[in-house]
């Protein structure tokens, strides 16, 4: 059976910067380490630079792996599509309706890291620096109030999206908001490294809460490094593209993030940083973000303290940009295959806009379910989920793809293995260690176990209730994963 495949609408905007600024933003080194640096708190006798050093080691694998993927199929629609066609439509659905709801669970999760590791100290520190005591009032008093926080929050999203309308409006979007996290960053590195000159603690010897910081280090940011596949089918002169969106935005964030590490250390010392997480400071800026750390050696001048202020609002803000290319272009992509309805593959300016409108609903409702209502999700099950259903299941699907270029082969054993690791060192550690576990397992049990079930379930009914309507029709939609292409 043969399946007419008409035109898309998907054009090819992005170029050899895009492609690096997708994975670039998607790792995003400035909110990466942020929350590891948190943890860090929590595991006194961790070396943090070997921890940076060995997530970034972990990952190479993984890295590699979807940079040979990417070159070997290079669609829109990225794992949904890498998966489907190796596995067949039932794992395939699972995935895609897994990844969707993932991703519209994240939206919350990122507007609200927005609000507590951006917004918050970020007015704080202008308040200070300025002299303004309302703008301190102000940051303090949005996480207190779930009314305040739940329409700040609601403002992020919505801005994510309105950035979202239109391919090119996207794409112009995410280029300036990156080289404005990059400057920021760069900024950042600075200002660390000029603050103090403490002693950088590295112990020679890789102990257990080293190996465990490390994971918190892929879970937070490592492990987000297949931004470029999920828009593959819309980047120009896709050898160089992917080069430049995998190999080198992955070895500039690592540099990023090893620099900011240490830059924490030198500038304020590990136990006077773990006291101040700890137990706070004199300043009125929160100790939970490292945009507060940051601005420190900027207290004289208030014009860089804006600045980092202002392009800090980047770091969530273009996560959650991929977030929604990325569902919509998977919605888009299992439209194609049959599995979903023809609508969500209509494309208007550059965009699948019905997608778009889904994924906003969807996001919108669990918005109001995690911040307004306080069902929260816990960091280690967000940052599991991702590693056990979404990268290590495409580690294991690219296996098949060995046939066809055996670097492949081997590239995703290493990935398979290296994934499962870091899931056991972080279960493993978390269940020894009550105050390490404690932290990371931190949110609504109920929510937690809906959020590990309910995604592979509705995959599951998607693809029983699509095979039933499609027979109906005369389609198998086996025939139809015989064909690579959805575009």
């Amino acid at each position: 059976m043969k399946f007419l495949r008409e035109s898309t609408g998907f054009v090819k905007e992005f170029n050899a910067f895009d492609a690096f600024a997708l994975n670039f933003s998607f790792l995003g080194p400035a909110a990466g380490v942020a929350y590891p640096l948190f943890i860090a708190a929590f595991l006194p006798e961790a070396s943090w630079t070997l921890a940076v050093i060995i997530g970034s080691l972990l990952m190479v694998p993984v890295v590699i792996n979807y940079y040979l993927l990417t070159m070997l199929i290079p669609r829109s629609g990225g794992d949904y599509i890498f998966v489907s066609r190796a596995m067949g439509p039932f794992i395939g659905s699972v995935l895609g309706m897994s990844l969707i709801m993932a991703f519209t669970m994240g939206f919350p999760v990122l507007a609200l890291l927005e609000v507590v590791m951006v917004i918050t100290p970020g007015l704080q520190s202008l308040g200070y620096v300025l002299g303004v005591r309302g703008l301190i009032s102000l940051g303090e008093g949005i996480t207190s109030s779930p009314l305040e926080l739940f329409a700040v929050t609601t403002l992020v999203i919505f801005a994510v999206f309105s950035l979202s309308l239109s391919e090119r409006l996207y794409v112009r979007a995410f280029r300036y908001l990156t080289l404005l996290q990059i400057a920021g960053t760069v900024f950042m590195v600075v200002g660390l490294f000029t603050v103090n000159d403490q002693p950088v603690f590295t112990s020679p010897y890789v102990n257990l809460q080293t190996l465990s910081l490390s994971s918190i280090f892929v879970l937070s940011m490592f492990a987000f490094t297949n931004a470029p596949a999920f828009f593959a089918g819309e980047i120009k002169r896709i050898k160089k593209s992917f080069i430049s969106g995998y190999l080198i935005s992955y070895a500039v964030a690592t540099l990023f993030a090893l620099l900011l590490v240490i830059g924490i250390e030198r500038g304020f010392g590990k136990q006077n940083y773990i006291n101040y997480v700890l137990n706070g400071w004199s300043l009125p800026m929160s100790t939970s973000s490292i945009l507060s750390f940051a601005v420190y050696a900027f207290l004289n001048v208030p014009y860089i303290v804006v600045f980092l202020a202002i392009s800090a609002l980047s770091w969530y803000v273009l996560y959650a940009m991929i977030n929604v290319g990325a569902s919509s272009r998977i919605l888009f992509s299992m439209a194609f295959d049959r599995l979903l309805p023809s609508f969500f593959a209509e494309v208007r300016r550059g965009i699948p806009i019905y997608s778009l409108i889904f994924t906003l609903t969807l996001s919108m409702l669990f918005n109001f379910l995690e911040v307004y209502l306080s069902y929260s999700v816990s960091f280690a099950v967000d940052g599991l989920w991702f590693v056990i259903w979404n990268y290590l299941i495409v580690a294991i699907a690219s296996i098949k793809y060995g046939k066809s270029d055996r670097k492949i082969l081997i590239t995703s054993l290493l990935s398979v293995f290296t994934l499962s690791l870091v899931v056991v060192l972080t279960v493993l550690y978390g269940l020894l260690n009550s105050s390490f576990g404690s932290i990371i397992f931190q949110g609504n049990t109920a929510f937690d176990l809906a959020t590990i079930i309910v995604p592979p379930m509705t995959g599951t009914v998607t693809y029983l209730i699509s095979k039933e309507i499609r027979k109906k029709q005369g389609i198998e939609l086996s025939e139809i994963y015989k064909e690579i292409p959805p575009e």
